[in-house]
């Protein structure tokens, strides 16, 4: 195992005292950078961030909401911040929302976590106004961007109330403990009703502060996941914050390569699907060029000599000059698998793909892959705050950045932990090099009659290669009487580009050759032995994976 030296990272006890910190060490310097319609850039410095939060929260505890909950149901934007850390730093619990759910969902969320006031932005004012009527216990609703109305306040009107030397004094006596509930997160929730988590101060920012020792920054990051989804937080945003970096966040996905583009990042944070995205655009961009055959052999002949970009840097460099990959040199995934030609293709590309592994409960991150040290198919290495064991394979977690529990929810939480380790219901396994590999979860296990166990998320692997498929699930299809007699089916919704123009019978036809052919590489319990095909994508969680039934 290769011995590296810890990089230099800042532990914190409390949002307050982290912002206090960041604000005097980088002041007028960039922090937080976004694009509105019209490209109009927004640049907000480490001063600004601090001081916007504490006005936010000075006005929550003016106007009564110190140490309450309040909901946070908003895109990504410069005032979800801010209001995130107003909320912790007046001792109150920010209840994330995930804003992709259902309306029924949303109002089931919010009532759920005991949210007494409701911070959303203006596309979802209606839908809140709906529900604030419906539920006694909230009594302010606060739109992001809006203007005042009879039933609701603008942001900024609100945050008005914290310049009164009242509002002063009482963030002066304001005392936060670093173990207190700083927010509610919910899990995505792909196998089973979403769990309100509770994480603390402490812990999340730990988690950050833990990553940092493992991974290098870079100068400007793109941080292209929702701030509701703790990876997108934790990973996207507050650790680029305590390194003193310039974090653009994604406000609109739709615009999303366009503010890439104009922003021109060093880093990207995302999910695979994301990775997909870049990988595509980087080959289409070479196809354009009348240099994808060339640049395919010079690839072959890298692999061979392993030197990945030692022949290819110059082609890459002239497609993408312009684009949003000009100057991106480092991917940072987590949430899903990540096919590994993919990441393969990348690093041919001058794009080191770094992956991480991480859970709501344990603040986000349990580990990352090194700049120095990476391992393509892996997760990387366990974090310094982190201790790991397996039982029957499933990962077991112990660490400072575990949750507080489920809120209101404690025979959920009793049953989460076994003698202090936290069970992640994920299985994996260290390798020699003390890269941790996952390779599945632990409800996906299709438990075969003869006791066999196979995981699904490993075997939808095997599709990712295969042409013409472009999202699949693998799950255990009752085939007898007992639930154990099962057999391996695969629901295929086909690439609708490469299947244009060609017959279901056509699409079957080919996916089941591809099917059979595979099957001659496997053990007979790992067969697939049914195919569907779906018209449709899979619906999908926050952190863009499938959810299953």
């Amino acid at each position: 195992m290769k011995q590296i030296a810890a990089k230099e990272s800042r532990y914190y006890k409390t949002f307050g005292e982290f912002l206090t910190d960041i604000a005097k060490r980088y002041g007028s310097k960039t922090a937080v950078t976004s694009y509105h319609r019209g490209m109009e850039r927004q640049d907000k410095s480490f001063e600004e961030l601090k001081e916007d939060s504490f006005r936010f929260s000075k006005a929550l505890l003016a106007s009564g909401f110190g140490g309450k909950h309040v909901a946070l149901v908003s895109e990504n934007s410069y005032e979800w911040l801010t209001a995130y850390f107003g909320i912790a730093c007046a001792g109150g619990i920010a209840c994330c929302i995930d804003i992709e759910q259902a309306d029924k969902i949303l109002k089931e969320m919010l009532q759920k976590s005991d949210a007494e006031a409701i911070i959303c932005s203006q596309n979802l004012a209606g839908i809140c106004a709906g529900i604030k009527k419906s539920i006694d216990k909230i009594t302010k609703l606060i739109v992001i961007g809006g203007e005042d109305t009879e039933d609701s306040m603008s942001y900024e009107s609100f945050a008005v109330l914290g310049d009164s030397p009242e509002a002063e004094q009482l963030f002066a006596d304001c005392a936060v403990e670093p173990d207190q509930t700083a927010c509610i997160v919910f899990t995505s929730g792909t196998t089973s009703a979403a769990k309100p988590v509770m994480l603390s101060h402490k812990a999340i920012l730990a988690d950050a502060a833990d990553s940092l020792t493992i991974l290098d920054s870079r100068d400007r990051i793109y941080n292209s996941l929702p701030l509701y989804h703790t990876y997108g937080f934790t990973g996207g945003m507050l650790c680029g914050l305590i390194r003193g970096l310039d974090i653009c966040i994604c406000c609109d996905m739709k615009r999303m390569l366009q503010d890439m583009t104009l922003f021109k990042p060093n880093m990207l944070v995302t999910v695979p699907i994301i990775v997909e995205v870049v990988h595509n655009f980087l080959w289409g961009m070479l196809e354009k060029a009348d240099k994808k055959q060339k640049v395919q052999k010079k690839m072959k002949l890298e692999a061979a000599i392993h030197m990945p970009n030692s022949m290819t840097a110059a082609d890459i460099k002239a497609v993408t000059q312009g684009t949003f990959a000009e100057e991106l040199d480092v991917i940072l995934s987590g949430g899903a698998y990540l096919d590994l030609r993919i990441a393969e293709d990348l690093l041919h590309m001058g794009i080191v793909v770094l992956q991480g592994y991480g859970i709501t409960e344990c603040s986000s991150s349990v580990s990352c892959n090194r700049n120095e040290d990476f391992s393509l198919d892996s997760v990387g290495m366990i974090l310094p705050g982190c201790e790991v064991k397996f039982v029957d394979d499933e990962i077991l977690v112990k660490s400072y950045s575990i949750m507080n529990g489920y809120y209101n929810e404690p025979e959920l939480t009793k049953e989460a932990f076994a003698d202090g380790w936290f069970k992640t219901g994920d299985l994996g396994y260290l390798d020699k090099k003390g890269h941790l590999h996952i390779t599945g979860r632990k409800k996906n296990l299709i438990v075969m009659k003869n006791g066999k166990k196979v995981a699904a998320e490993e075997m939808e692997q095997e599709f990712k290669g295969m042409p013409l498929v472009k999202e699949v699930l693998v799950y255990g299809a009752l085939s007898g009487e007992s639930t154990d007699d099962v057999k391996i089916a695969a629901e295929i919704y086909p690439d609708p580009e490469l299947t244009q123009g060609m017959s279901s019978y056509e699409i079957l036809e080919q996916l089941q050759e591809f099917v059979d052919n595979l099957n001659k590489t496997l053990p007979t319990y790992k067969q697939i032995q049914m195919i569907n095909i779906r018209e449709t994508e899979f619906e999908k969680t926050a952190a863009k994976k499938i959810k299953r039934r």
